[in-house]
Order: structure tokens, then sequence, then C-alpha cells
């Protein structure tokens, strides 16, 4: 298997991370990646905002999930500018495309990472969304947290046929 199907498998959602900082450098290469995504239309109205140590700190404090953001040694939220924005939902592929491209590049880079699932999510959202000031118009959809990961997972091998289906639905 080549080394980017490799670090697809091997991607797993990392809770625990240990104290080894992350540089800056490497946190923009991760950035870049999710800049890289694609856009629907070529519109890009995917906009980031990047948490470092301490604001992750701060951030934990408001969320129940904690230990991640505590741990964590950077953040990237992933969020939509819909103030001229025609698009329709789309800006939510824009973003998820953008947090996948986060994730397999932490795998490659040797760091782990989690996809921090916000938009629409009544426990999480109104915090993350006061926490990053966000105004009207522009929607959250995730946070990738990045650091080294302190716990192991076994990654994905194959593909469970249970879940496909060729051709049409059947049940």
């Amino acid at each position: 298997m080549n080394e980017t199907l490799t670090n697809i498998m091997a991607r797993r959602s990392v809770r625990r991370y240990t104290d080894e900082s992350v540089c800056e450098s490497t946190m923009k290469l991760v950035l870049a990646a999710a800049c890289a995504a694609p856009s629907a239309k070529g519109e890009r109205p995917v906009r980031f905002v990047v948490l470092d140590k301490k604001q992750m700190g701060s951030l934990a404090e408001k969320v129940q999930q904690k230990d991640p953001f505590r741990e964590g040694q950077w953040g990237i939220a992933v969020l939509a500018d819909l103030r001229d924005y025609d698009g329709g939902l789309a800006w939510i592929e824009d973003g998820a495309a953008a947090m996948e491209n986060m994730q397999i590049a932490c795998k490659s880079l040797g760091l782990g990472s989690l996809w921090y699932g916000v938009y629409r999510r009544a426990a999480k959202e109104p915090a993350i969304r006061e926490f990053l000031q966000l105004p009207d118009g522009v929607e959250v959809l995730g946070i990738t947290v990045m650091g080294y990961a302190a716990e192991h997972k076994e990654a994905y091998s194959g593909v469970d046929e249970s879940k496909v289906r060729y051709g049409a639905w059947s049940e």
C-alpha cells in the first residue's frame, strides 16, 4: 500500500496527547493542507481560527470533552463565512474536505488528531460560537485538535462489505 493510503487507513481519532510540543511550522503545514481542500464552484467560504496551547486550555473550561483541549497542542476551527455566500449547503462539504485534509496531514506528520464536530450540536455549538466570538452569518463546522498521541489505535484494514451496496440500495 502506498504512503497516502497507509496514512488514510491509519488515521484514527485521538483524545489523549503527550506534553511534547508541536512547533508552529508543523501546525502551518496542517493548515496549508486545509487550505488546499476543494471548494464547490471555487467560492471558498471556509475560514479558519487557529488556537494555541493557552487558548486550547481556556476552551477546555467551556466544553464537556475537556481532555483533548487540555492536552492538545493546537486547534484549528473550521468556519464558513456565509454573509455573502449563495452556495447553499455546499460550505459543509467544503469544510469537511478541509477537516479531512487536516486529519490526514496530521497522521502523515506523526501527529494524532481529533475531529471535534460542532455544527448543529446543541451541547457544543453555543459554547464554541461564544468562545470564538463568531458573528451572525459565520458558521462553525468543527475543530481539528492536534498533538503527539498518547494512545494508539489499530489501523483500519479492508472494506466492511456489510456497509456496501452495488448498483442500488438493498436491504
